[in-house]
């Protein structure tokens, strides 16, 4: 068996795997929903144990994932495609452990009202679209075993497809971050108690974060003016340029909407920063294809 092909069958077990702790939490979830929901405040027990660790583990496998999709250089056009795709899928699969969370923090605080658990319903929509992407990541690498048109390595088709994947991540996140600032700004949450959000910060960083990590472990071998080739550049100095005058009255409509807090006005101009440059390469880049 090659080592692509070995590959190829780690990521499908991992995904088997992935599947099975879904469905385990799933059950565990709708049959035992106050032990299930006891897993944030309980230290110990084999059940809470149990599903914690599934969570870890699909979390571990979102991010494996991630960077299978981002290393594939496919031969097939409609499988190219069908990649491009599941690489959204898995940003969006990854934000709903998110949801996952606060579902769970809000079933748990109506079961203690004695309120009727209409979040439920969402909880179990979110696993059911991580067990979605799942099932969808093992019929894509079936695909590619079958056809033998994935590969692994390096040329510059790759590396443009990884770094315009980058920029659409970081358009991605850029977006989820001011929504999540915005959210908990309407709420009026106290900034001392932001903490409690840096894990959906990170699930909304992380996919980018893994993105260019990837793209830039491509490029350390290269002298860092060779990173990019003119165009690129080119799309990168009109993003910047446009990123830093746009901002600008960007803050003018934080400070006019009244955030007044400099930690939500730093959140606010991180993810507004990020939104605008992801947006503006990926602009410039279409109108040089267009051209």
């Amino acid at each position: 068996m090659s080592s692509m092909s070995r590959r190829h069958s780690a990521v499908l077990a991992a995904a088997l795997l992935s599947a099975c702790c879904l469905i385990f939490i799933l059950f565990q979830v709708n049959a035992n929903l106050v032990e299930a929901i006891n897993i944030c405040r309980t230290a110990f027990g084999l059940l809470d144990w149990s599903i914690g660790l599934a969570h870890l583990y699909v979390l571990c496998f979102h991010i494996f994932a991630i960077l299978f999709l981002l290393s594939r250089r496919i031969v097939n056009e409609r499988l190219k495609t069908f990649n491009s795709v599941l690489l959204v899928f898995a940003l969006l699969s990854l934000f709903a452990m998110g949801v996952e969370k606060v579902m769970v923090d809000e079933v748990a605080r109506e079961y203690r009202l004695g309120s009727d658990i209409s979040e439920l319903d969402i909880l179990n929509l979110a696993y059911l679209f991580n067990l979605a992407f799942a099932a969808l990541l093992c019929y894509f690498v079936l695909k590619i075993k079958k056809t033998g048109a994935g590969k692994s390595g390096r040329d510059s088709a790759l590396d443009e497809r990884i770094f315009i994947v980058a920029q659409y991540m970081g358009l991605v996140s850029g977006l989820l971050g001011l929504l999540l600032t915005f959210d908990l700004i309407g709420k009026e949450m106290a900034a001392s108690r932001l903490w409690i959000y840096i894990p959906f910060y990170l699930l909304c960083t992380i996919p980018y974060m893994l993105a260019v990590l990837y793209w830039l472990s491509l490029k350390l071998r290269q002298r860092i003016a060779e990173w990019y080739d003119e165009k690129q550049f080119q799309d990168i100095l009109k993003s910047s340029l446009s990123t830093l005058l746009l901002s600008v009255p960007g803050l003018a409509i934080a400070v006019f909407a009244g955030i007044s807090s400099a930690l939500y006005m730093f959140l606010y101009y991180l993810f507004l920063v990020l939104l605008l440059f992801s947006g503006g390469t990926l602009y410039f880049f279409k109108l040089r294809d267009i051209d």
